[in-house]
């Protein structure tokens, strides 16, 4: 079955209901006009068959709004009207679509409105009363279990898609711990080549130098001064290109270019992810962004990473709604980076306690001191602050 049309209705709601609806009023008008004639019919369409346009994008608004002429309707009629299909619609709408809060009051709600009009229609019969009593309660409850059977064959395939998301971010992260791993390793083996070479280079010289001075053959001397040197020259020569294979073997990822170590340039980007993906994260640049030229590479580097470790702290812990404000104040003398949201203020996540580790590990690395802890006015707030070479202005 093609899942084009589907996708369709799902991803534009309102515009869909609104076809639904508009399809739904034509017979409904008909009758209604022939009942009330042409105005009155036209107006309780409309009242009627309007409200089903946002039975999904504004279920409980939409379900009052229905609720009102069918009220009206008990008070001033005593027979069935044509927009009362809607009602099993709004039904359905509520238990798939409406908050988890209100449902049992629309249920309820739906009950009470199905005996009332039961009571209403049967013209004081009882027979009448408990038969049309018991079709309405029967509509009531077909139409709530298939929009609870809806609502939990959705909340299933979300919880679905989040765990493949979740089994997928960890396949990937052990990847990339295993790569971490091993380059860790070859900068261990290339410390190793390194030290062992100077080591190697500083004898030999140290011997050249004694031979050149020392007294005796100046042929022996100068035999001893070259043997050194080119010891020195091989050494250094080996070295070299066991440091280029391994700064290359580091530098690489299956044979394709690493790019280059994040900066404060990147930081808009992970601002703009997370945007795209619907939270609320903006972010505001104070000071001289020309003081960025005095920053390091490592400098950059460490406040673009507190700053995307506070981001997914934020959207871990400080709820979906939270609002997130990143803010970069470059000062002559102090870069501050300032990552604060107004949800639910901290965790006993231990991914929490484990980045704020990280975090201050980092600081701690340029001199920089970090805070974070709860805002006074609500929710969450990270601050490092990094000492900046001195110098004049660029």
């Amino acid at each position: 079955m093609n899942a084009a049309p589907t996708s369709w209705w799902n991803s534009r709601p309102f515009t869909a209901d609104l076809i639904a609806a508009a399809v739904l009023a034509v017979p409904v008008l008909g009758f209604s006009t022939a009942m009330y004639g042409p105005f009155l019919g036209l107006l309780h369409t409309v009242v009627c068959i309007g409200p089903l346009a946002w039975r999904r994008t504004h279920t409980d608004l939409a379900a009052l709004a229905l609720t009102v002429p069918h009220l009206l309707q008990l008070w001033l009629v005593q027979v069935p009207a044509p927009g009362n299909v809607a009602v099993p619609f709004m039904i359905f709408a509520v238990a798939a679509h409406g908050r988890p809060r209100a449902r049992p009051w629309w249920l309820a709600t739906s009950v009470l409105a199905a005996l009332a009009a039961a009571g209403d229609w049967a013209a004081g019969s009882v027979e009448t009363t408990i038969l049309i009593a018991g079709l309405l309660l029967s509509l009531v409850a077909a139409c709530w279990a298939l929009g609870a059977l809806t609502r939990s064959l959705g909340e299933s395939r979300v919880s679905a898609a989040e765990r493949a998301r979740a089994v997928e971010q960890q396949q990937v992260q052990q990847v990339q711990l295993t790569a971490s791993e091993e380059r860790q390793r070859i900068a261990r083996e290339m410390h190793d080549v390194v030290a062992h070479s100077l080591a190697v280079i500083v004898v030999q010289a140290d011997g050249g130098a004694y031979a050149a001075g020392m007294d005796g053959d100046p042929a022996i001397r100068l035999a001893t001064a070259e043997k050194a040197l080119q010891t020195i020259r091989a050494t250094a020569h080996d070295a070299l290109g066991e440091t280029r294979r391994l700064v290359g073997v580091l530098r690489s990822d299956s044979g394709t270019e690493r790019e280059p170590a994040a900066g404060l340039g990147e930081v808009f980007d992970l601002v703009t992810h997370l945007a795209d993906a619907g939270r609320s994260v903006r972010m505001e640049v104070t000071g001289d962004p020309l003081l960025r030229s005095r920053l390091g590479p490592g400098l950059e580097l460490a406040a673009y990473r507190i700053i995307q470790e506070a981001l997914t702290n934020a959207v871990k812990h400080a709820g979906p709604d939270a609002r997130v404000l990143v803010s970069i104040d470059h000062a002559p003398a102090v870069l501050t980076v300032q990552v604060r949201d107004d949800g639910n203020g901290s965790t006993t996540h231990d991914g929490l306690g484990h980045g704020l580790i990280g975090m201050r590990e980092r600081v701690a690395a340029f001199g920089g001191t970090l805070e974070a802890g709860n805002h006074p006015h609500g929710g969450f707030v990270v601050i490092a602050r990094f000492p900046t070479p001195s110098g004049r202005t660029p």
